[in-house]
């Protein structure tokens, strides 16, 4: 496991398939010791998400509240039908939590990137450090 918590994302990988993604996700997940246990619960989570049509929530708990900054809203990821997405996120395990964030870094979805690196910086430590066209850049 290295002892630096950096990731970069490149934003070429936003168009890239969802396989190649998960596969790029997978491996710096690993890179990080995350155990493959974690990459399942990853896919179940996200399989609930499909379900309960949750994907536009966000189920990381963070939002950018257009220009004030971004900040954590525990109870806006209740689905039409009832289940709460931000709850169940908190149950996955730590690893199964950072492997899903790591994997939203490279999502299409503003939600889900935003959220994801709101996560990983604020709760597991991670400087995430995005490369390309109109990039923010926090290191």
């Amino acid at each position: 496991m290295s002892n630096e918590k950096l990731i970069d994302v490149e934003s070429s990988w936003y168009s890239k398939s969802p396989e190649e993604k998960t596969a790029h996700a997978n491996e710096i997940a690993k890179s990080f010791g995350i155990p493959d246990s974690a990459l399942v619960e990853v896919d179940a989570y996200k399989a609930e998400l499909t379900k309960h049509n949750a994907w536009d929530l966000p189920f990381l708990g963070y939002v950018n509240e257009d220009g004030y900054g971004y900040a954590y809203v525990p109870n806006e990821a209740v689905a039409a039908d009832g289940w709460d997405a931000h709850a169940a996120f908190k149950n996955l395990s730590e690893d199964g939590k950072t492997a899903f964030a790591i994997r939203m870094l490279f999502t299409h979805r503003d939600v889900g990137r935003a959220g994801a690196e709101m996560y990983l910086r604020m709760n597991r430590n991670f400087t995430i450090r995005r490369e390309g066209v109109a990039s923010a850049k926090y290191a």
